[in-house]
């Protein structure tokens, strides 16, 4: 890996540890209210709104660097060729490199976030559904981060 492969390397590893500082913090403040039944979305203070609304474009916002930043910084830094793979194809490479534990739950993950960014007002039951999906996956997804991280940081320069 060259070392402008490495600064941009470093450069994702950065993004994502700030999303995944910041998913942690929202995911441990709503401990004590998740899992949400669906009857309590109409019954949440503000504060708890908020609180919800960060955890969730927080969820997001990891999915997306992972997605984004971290795979494609990666493949570069391991001379892969992405041109043309799919996110799917991509994620399967992570998977083979060993940078992530498994494509199917990263993929599971990426469902999910299309999910979150649709808004049901008509139908607590799917936001419950989704909201709770997600604070259930969480942990799974700063897992698979800090995998990520691991294996980016063993990457050495050329």
């Amino acid at each position: 890996m060259s070392r402008p492969e490495r600064a941009l390397l470093d450069q994702a590893l950065a993004a994502m540890a700030g999303c995944v500082r910041r998913l942690e913090r929202s995911h441990a403040g709503l401990e004590a209210l998740l899992p949400l039944d669906p009857s309590q979305l109409g019954r949440l203070t503000p504060q708890q709104e908020e609180a919800i609304d960060a955890f969730l474009k927080r969820f997001e916002q990891l999915v997306a660097t992972i997605q984004d930043q971290m795979f494609k910084s990666l493949a570069i830094a391991e001379a892969e060729d992405i041109h043309g793979l799919s996110r799917r194809d991509v994620t399967e490479l992570m998977e083979r490199l060993g940078a992530i534990p498994s494509a199917a739950d990263f993929r599971g993950f990426a469902v999910l976030r299309n999910k979150l960014s649709h808004l049901y007002p008509d139908d607590p039951a799917r936001q419950a559904a989704n909201l709770n999906a997600a604070f259930a996956s969480t942990s799974a997804l700063l897992a698979t981060a800090r995998q990520l991280a691991g294996f980016a940081a063993g990457r050495k320069p050329r």
